[in-house]
């Protein structure tokens, strides 16, 4: 390290370099950080992690050096800005890489202890891509196909659209079948459908076909890893709970349109597939967070490299044909629909597959699962919710009130003045059936080829 340079000299130095790096995890729960821990101190770094609950899997893991019991963001969002202060203060702390919701809490809080550490887009671009809507209209906007969009804010302007067409009702903020609703043609709409001005919904054509998930690493529009699995298996239709790296042309030109279009953005960004039997391919959501994408990378350094070096070169993908499960949740795999021919492709799956928890060079967090379960449970019986509910509830971010009134005005202030994060939608917006926003079609800027 050169001489004479000052504390803050030295972690900007240290962050501009794939050296050895104090790594700060926003969370310590999920089966994706415990993973993404292992494989950050296989590189090299040295981990750390803070996390509402007291106890969880990273806490037992000899991958991470120190976890911090904090507030929970969704509860108290100060509380929690402080707990990542104390860390990133007490562990000379070089880089926050974010996890879950709490990536919104922290890009906001406008804390320079936290903004220049966290790999995460400015606030104003996470806000975009986080935002179904205006994630739709982006995508249009940069010549990529999206599923016709409509934006309603009450339950009249559903009752106006065509509802003999199938469609995909969804909160503008949302994460996987959070509040989602899937109307079937001439079905009745549900009375408990909590669209209003304060919760707008979009609804969606429904695009039937293969589901895909992608994972990337971007920096200066260019992706630094890359990886794409198939949803073959899952808990409810949409939680996945098996992985597998599989090789398509498409979405990766697909993601490299993305990237190129953020080109003062280091993040990592991770989008939902449906593809058409006809090969139309469209993005139906996006995570600009860490998602299972990084299990593909199991057991390896390459994405940790590519995650700490911001001169990684060239990307690291995902080896074709690497796989990986989550275990307990293949063995509690939604069984709908099931012939033998399915059954006997799960169990070779779930027989063939690394656990993404188990290894025996770090046993404590399998050993524990028990106890955690029955913290899980007991959180569970205190919050009155079921547990992937729980899991998740106090790091979402849900905005509502003033501070739902402020992400608005952003959004408008931004594409008033045409900055990065403006979708130019003006071609595609239209008035119709009392529905005042509306995304129409596949673009003709965008040729997709095969898989």
């Amino acid at each position: 390290m050169p001489f004479g340079l000052t504390h803050h000299e030295r972690n900007a130095r240290r962050n501009e370099s794939g050296a050895p790096k104090k790594i700060l995890l926003t969370n310590g729960r999920f089966p994706v950080t415990i993973d993404l821990a292992r494989q950050l101190k296989r590189a090299g770094h040295t981990v750390y992690c803070v996390d509402p609950m007291e106890y969880h899997v990273c806490r037992f893991s000899n991958a991470v050096k120190k976890s911090y019991y904090v507030d929970a963001p969704h509860v108290k969002p100060q509380g929690y800005i402080d707990g990542v202060k104390k860390a990133v203060r007490e562990q000379n702390i070089d880089m926050i890489i974010p996890l879950h919701e709490e990536i919104f809490y922290l890009a906001k809080s406008g804390e320079p202890e936290i903004v220049n550490r966290l790999f995460a887009p400015d606030f104003n671009i996470l806000l975009r891509l986080h935002n179904k809507w205006e994630f739709a209209k982006w995508l249009r906007g940069i010549g990529l196909d999206a599923p016709t969009t409509w934006l309603c804010k009450s339950k009249e302007d559903i009752l106006a659209l065509d509802l003999l067409k199938e469609l995909a009702l969804k909160p503008v903020f949302g994460r996987a079948k959070s509040g989602v609703y899937r109307h079937k043609p001439n079905e009745s709409i549900p009375d408990d459908i909590p669209v209003s001005d304060e919760i707008h919904y979009v609804v969606q054509e429904w695009v039937a076909g293969s589901a895909y998930c992608s994972y990337m690493v971007i920096r200066r529009g260019d992706i630094q890893a890359f990886a794409v699995y198939p949803v073959t298996e899952t808990l409810d239709g949409s939680s996945c709970v098996y992985f597998e790296s599989v090789e398509h042309a498409g979405i990766r030109r697909y993601c490299e349109q993305v990237a190129k279009h953020l080109p003062e953005t280091g993040a990592q960004i991770a989008m939902d597939f449906i593809e058409t039997p006809e090969g139309r391919l469209v993005a139906i959501e996006c995570n600009p967070r860490a998602t299972s994408g990084i299990h593909l990378y199991s057991g390896t350094t390459h994405l940790a490299r590519a995650l700490a070096d911001p001169d990684h070169h060239p990307p690291s993908l995902a080896k074709i044909g690497a796989h990986r499960q989550i275990a307990p949740g293949m063995m509690m795999w939604e069984k709908k629909d099931v012939n033998f021919k399915r059954y006997l492709e799960h169990q070779k799956r779930l027989m063939s597959s690394r656990d993404v928890v188990f290894t025996t060079r770090d046993l404590l967090p399998v050993l524990m699962q028990p106890f955690l379960l029955t913290s899980y449970y007991k959180i569970c019986q205190e919050r009155k919710m079921k547990l992937p509910e729980m899991f998740q509830w106090d790091l979402t971010w849900e905005p509502q009130g003033e501070e739902l009134a402020w992400a608005r005005t952003l959004i408008a202030e931004e594409d008033a003045k045409g900055g990065t994060a403006k979708a130019e939608m003006d071609d595609t917006v239209e008035e119709v059936a009392g529905v005042k926003d509306r995304i129409d079609g596949p673009p003709s800027t965008y040729v997709e080829g095969s898989a």
